[in-house]
């Protein structure tokens, strides 16, 4: 064993499933904790140091953004040429196939992502994989294929119908662990789907196809943390008609519930005791609630006492690090060699933990050129058409994360409290799938090393979702549903047209507000949104919000908050909003990005000729301030 640690030893399964030749097809089913991260980079260091397939000729692909920052990071500990392998998302190696072809960032914008995978799928059937520069790969690696359903199942076929004849194949899933079925709305269809891919791999390689079962547990090191693994199982026998699959699937997930009232309550986020104990405990901790709803109420929480933590992204943010700015402005030249490179990186913010030589050849792979070097304009174009590696848009390392259980998936951690789920019969059984909310229980609970808590659930019963928007808001409940005092923020609310530049704020201008934004705004410092003026741009949009931190502009709002807040509002109903906040309070930083533009307007802006800034991603649940809702802000006047 080479490039990896001395001490691992593979169990025989695992051992299997590293050393099968580069052209089998092999099918892996993996348990919670089995060590398929660690097993599939070992599987991709055979397949370059063994069987001496190039870097470039293997794909990897899977769900979650979790898993590709899993495995990129492995990649890391392993030997060199490994760290070229290609990790995606099934939506990022869609998008960018698509954007070999003749779609532009322009025209991809405003399809959602099923639509994309749409006409991936097609392009596919056009032979468009095979007219890229690096063509179809020598091996495909696809994990977490249970949660392979609706047009992206369809996608991964016929990229696999068009081309096993001249590639191998590593399949890694897990039915007990299948979390996103919401892609598929109808019920009766979800229920049939989940594990539908398994069973078109079995069917499709049915000659040479080989199936081998990491049944061992590596993460669970307590009784509590293993608590849950006896019921795989059960879960990966649930019927998939869903009348039959329904009274299965209670029994299941009350026995989960039962288990989960054995652990020790974690205690009250309001208790100073507990609260210290979240900020003393030196190894990694979550919270996993079934919402996201339930998510933004306990974070709320935790900012009100004090706690520094992180709200886990969804797999499809991925902001280009501040950094890569940067780089942009720190030489006039369009291109560098990596000397230059690790000459400059030094002076550049990278992450702790990220080797420059690393960083180096993930950039390479969006923005090289034939002869070796870095065109910095190109880099410029891939942050613009959001083409960046999911690997470079990784999180700081925080103690603490707040997330729903389809966030975490894949990940795991030393302490984990788990949001103690309602009892199914609570729920709309019309609109709940049985299946579904064992499974997630499932996943929450096996996500522990060492400890599993199990804490009380916020009361939500004033959060509603608006589904058309996709955000979460505060409402005024069953006696005022119309009223509105606050709304879900996302990873689509800063504007990225400009820089900003001081908008009716007299001093300001946009180089002192970059050298603000990269010297003294951090992840998880609190911001609020200011209203500039009273003059939306659109009869179905609000006002333009400021960004404030510490009193200080360094953003300004997108169109799409100001028209998803007008929905919100009551534009929807009524196609009139008369009142619009003064503020919206409690956000927070998620983290400083690296925006892209046109060169033209940050030259004219003293920021370079590169197109490339600074902007704050915000997060968090935002409080409405009505307060002096007829009146602007302190200091801000009618244009």
């Amino acid at each position: 064993m080479t490039g990896f640690d001395a001490l691992f030893e593979p169990t025989p399964a695992q051992q299997a499933v590293i050393t099968q030749p580069y052209d089998a097809r092999t099918l892996a089913t993996a348990g919670p904790g089995a060590g398929k991260t660690t097993t599939l980079s070992l599987r991709l260091e055979h397949l370059i140091e063994v069987e001496e397939l190039d870097p470039a000729d293997i794909l990897v692909l899977t769900f979650s953004q979790a898993a590709v920052q899993a495995l990129s990071g492995r990649a890391d500990r392993l030997s060199g040429p490994t760290s070229r392998v290609r990790v995606q998302t099934f939506d990022a190696w869609a998008t960018a196939l698509l954007l070999q072809t003749e779609h532009t960032v322009e025209s991809l914008s405003g399809l959602d992502h099923d639509s994309r995978i749409e006409l991936a799928t097609d392009a596919i059937a056009a032979g468009v994989v095979e007219k890229t520069e690096q063509g179809f790969p020598a091996h495909v690696v696809i994990d977490e294929v249970q949660d392979l359903m609706g047009v992206r199942r369809l996608m991964v076929e016929a990229l696999l119908e068009r081309f096993t004849p001249a590639c191998g194949l590593t399949v890694v899933g897990d039915i007990a662990q299948a979390v996103y079925g919401f892609q598929v709305a109808d019920l009766e269809e979800r229920n049939q789907e989940t594990g539908w891919f398994l069973t078109w791999v079995r069917n499709w390689f049915t000659d040479d196809l080989v199936e081998i079962h990491l049944g061992d547990n590596f993460r669970a090191r307590t009784a509590d943390a293993a608590i849950a693994l006896s019921y795989g199982d059960s879960i990966r026998q649930l019927p998939t008609d869903r009348a039959r699959a329904e009274y299965a699937a209670n029994a299941v997930h009350d026995s989960l519930r039962r288990a989960l009232e054995t652990v020790p309550d974690f205690g009250d986020l309001d208790d100073p005791f507990v609260q210290a104990s979240l900020r003393e405990f030196e190894g990694s901790s979550a919270i996993l609630g079934r919402t996201n709803a339930e998510v933004l109420l306990l974070s709320e929480s935790l900012n009100r006492s004090g706690v520094p933590h992180r709200l886990q992204r969804s797999a499809r943010a991925r902001p280009a690090p501040a950094w890569v700015a940067a780089l942009t402005q720190a030489t006039e030249m369009v291109e560098i060699a990596e000397d230059r490179f690790l000459e400059l990186s030094p002076n550049l913010p990278l992450p702790a933990g990220l080797d420059p030589r690393r960083a180096w050849r993930t950039l390479r792979g969006v923005a090289g050129t034939r002869n070796g070097r870095l065109n910095l304009d190109a880099l410029v174009r891939a942050v613009a058409e959001r083409r960046l590696p999911e690997e470079l848009s990784a999180s700081a390392e925080t103690r603490l994360v707040l997330s729903t259980v389809h966030r975490a998936k894949g990940l795991e951690f030393d302490r984990v409290l788990v949001v103690k789920p309602r009892a199914l019969t609570e729920l709309d059984a019309d609109r709940v799938d049985p299946s579904a909310e064992v499974r997630a229980l499932f996943v929450a609970m096996t996500r522990p090393r060492d400890d599993l808590f199990r804490l009380t659930r916020p009361a939500t019963w004033m959060m509603r979702k608006d589904a058309e928007v996709d955000r979460w808001y505060v409402s005024g409940g069953r006696h005022n549903p119309s009223a509105r005092s606050g709304m879900e923020c996302t990873e689509f609310d800063v504007c990225h047209e400009a820089p900003a530049m001081g908008v009716g704020l007299p001093g300001e201008d946009s180089a002192e507000i970059q050298q603000y934004l990269a010297t003294s705004v951090h992840e998880g410092d609190g911001i609020e949104l200011r209203r500039l003026h009273d003059l939306p741009e659109s009869t179905a949009e609000t006002p333009p919000y400021g960004i404030f931190h510490q009193d200080r502009l360094i953003g300004e709002t997108s169109r799409r908050f100001r028209s998803d807040l007008w929905r919100i509002l009551g534009g929807r109903r009524t196609y009139e909003v008369r009142r619009w906040p003064c503020r919206v309070t409690g956000l927070r930083i998620d983290t400083v990005e690296t925006a892209a533009g046109f060169a033209a307007l940050t030259e004219r802006l003293g920021l370079g000729g590169r197109g490339a800034w600074l902007a704050p991603r915000l997060c968090g649940l935002g409080r409405f301030d009505w307060t002096h809702a007829d009146q602007l802000p302190e200091g801000h006047h009618h244009p």
